[in-house]
């Protein structure tokens, strides 16, 4: 189980990379493209897009070029290629190069404008982002570290003074039964804490799947430095 959680992380984290170098290289080459005078040739605009120096773009439209000139419909060229990658910037890339084939009045400026709307959208994003991922820090650091080290404490304390008290005036038969019941209901609160934090963490990077993966950390960690502090006193 961990070795498909972790081949899954792994997997993610690469299509990500790619992806992001693949957007960024094809900024570039949109705005090559943008300076181009017959920027509505589309198997000039593919020719040039096959040398790229990503090897991911050049590779791509090596093969959608080598698809077209055998007689393959454009559409479903574009189709694979953006199903493989699920770039917003890819995707209007391709609308309108299919959209310059059919019609012919697709402009350089508007090659200019769908990298300007994509560097615009980034940039709100990447300060969501940043935001998110000082929430998601704090919600790690404090389930996993601070939240059960203090209730560890707590419950060290409680041991300590339950030795030195009469807690037969609140029902309890002895000071151990004040102990146990703050004990289980310390772990209790943990594994409810990391499973509500384990589930916002997920929401936040966007994909629910990755709930389980923070559970399955987050929650040895958390309850074994809850029993190393619980020790303390």
């Amino acid at each position: 189980m961990f070795e498909k959680i972790k081949n899954k992380i792994f997997k993610e984290y690469f299509f990500t990379v790619n992806k992001k170098k693949l957007e960024d290289s094809l900024v570039d080459e949109i705005l090559r493209i943008s300076g181009m005078v017959r920027s509505n040739d589309l198997k000039v605009i593919l020719g040039k897009l096959s040398k790229s120096e990503n090897k991911l773009i050049s590779k791509e439209f090596s093969w959608a070029l080598l698809k077209i000139n055998k007689g393959h419909k454009v559409k479903e060229i574009f189709k694979v290629i953006k199903n493989k990658y699920d770039s917003d910037l890819l995707s209007k890339f391709l609308e309108l190069l299919e959209y310059s084939v059919s019609s012919g009045t697709v402009t350089n400026q508007d090659y200019k404008n769908i990298v300007k709307d994509f560097l615009r959208s980034r940039e709100l994003i990447d300060e969501r982002k940043s935001i998110l991922l000082m929430q998601k820090y704090t919600i790690i650091f404090a389930g996993g570290l601070i939240v059960p080290g203090i209730l560890g404490i707590v419950i060290s304390l409680v041991k300590s003074l339950s030795e030195n008290i009469d807690v037969t005036s609140i029902g309890l038969s002895s000071s151990s039964s004040l102990f146990m019941i703050s004990y289980y209901c310390s772990i209790l609160y943990i594994i409810e804490y990391i499973i509500i934090s384990s589930i916002y963490l997920s929401q936040i990077d966007d994909n629910s799947k990755k709930a389980i993966i923070y559970i399955l950390i987050l929650l040895p960690v958390s309850l074994l430095i809850f029993f190393v502090f619980s020790y303390i006193i």
